[in-house]
């Protein structure tokens, strides 16, 4: 996807750009900042992402705060049985407890996602979700020579207000907004807040 994203930008020319990435597409520009560097960058807007989602006895800024290898094998398994369901469980059984509830309550939303993920070939997603289980940026955050706006959704589905603390500290100069009271979307659940503070990011005002 990194590759795809320089592709993209060579085959348009395209410089100076803002790139914003929301969960896997943060993943996907770390990755591109790492193999291509920032030269067709201008800032960069993260969206409620840790550079390392599994977690370990000295990483705990992944998943849940808790969520190691072993359990990362138990949802590929899940996945591998019933990928639709697999996906919903682990966005519903994480630390926002409304996203349980309505989960548990097979509220309308959670039915269209689920009808929607059971359209798409899960293989090639599996596949996908094990290079991000297997990555880590963690040595990318302090290369980012580039303006940078964080956006993290306080009530997550994955991550701690402290993961979005430990990324801002990382990368030098990092502008961080916590949305209180969203999920995993910060910036749907808020999008005129959003709207306004990215474009004031992109063209700040004298």
């Amino acid at each position: 996807m990194a590759r795809d994203l320089q592709n993209l930008l060579e085959h348009f020319n395209l410089e100076n750009v803002c790139a914003v990435g929301h969960s896997m597409g943060a993943l996907t520009l770390w990755q591109y900042i790492r193999d291509f560097g920032t030269e067709r960058l201008s800032r960069l807007c993260i969206i409620d992402q840790s550079p390392k989602l599994l977690t370990d006895g000295s990483w705990e800024h992944g998943i849940y705060g808790k969520f190691d290898q072993s359990q990362a094998n138990e949802l590929l398994n899940l996945l591998r049985e019933d990928f639709a369901e697999g996906v919903l469980k682990l966005t519903a059984f994480g630390l926002n407890r409304r996203a349980r509830d309505k989960y548990l309550a097979n509220a309308s939303g959670w039915e269209r996602s689920r009808l929607a993920l059971r359209t798409q070939n899960p293989e090639p997603l599996i596949a996908c979700w094990n290079s991000l289980t297997a990555a880590d940026y963690r040595d990318v955050l302090n290369q980012i020579d580039i303006p940078a706006m964080l956006v993290y959704g306080g009530e997550s589905n994955f991550y701690r207000v402290e993961t979005a603390h430990y990324v801002a500290s990382q990368i030098p100069n990092a502008v961080l907004h916590i949305y209180e009271g969203t999920d995993h979307s910060p910036h749907q659940w808020q999008r005129e807040r959003f709207a306004k503070e990215l474009m004031e990011f992109i063209d700040p005002l004298p």
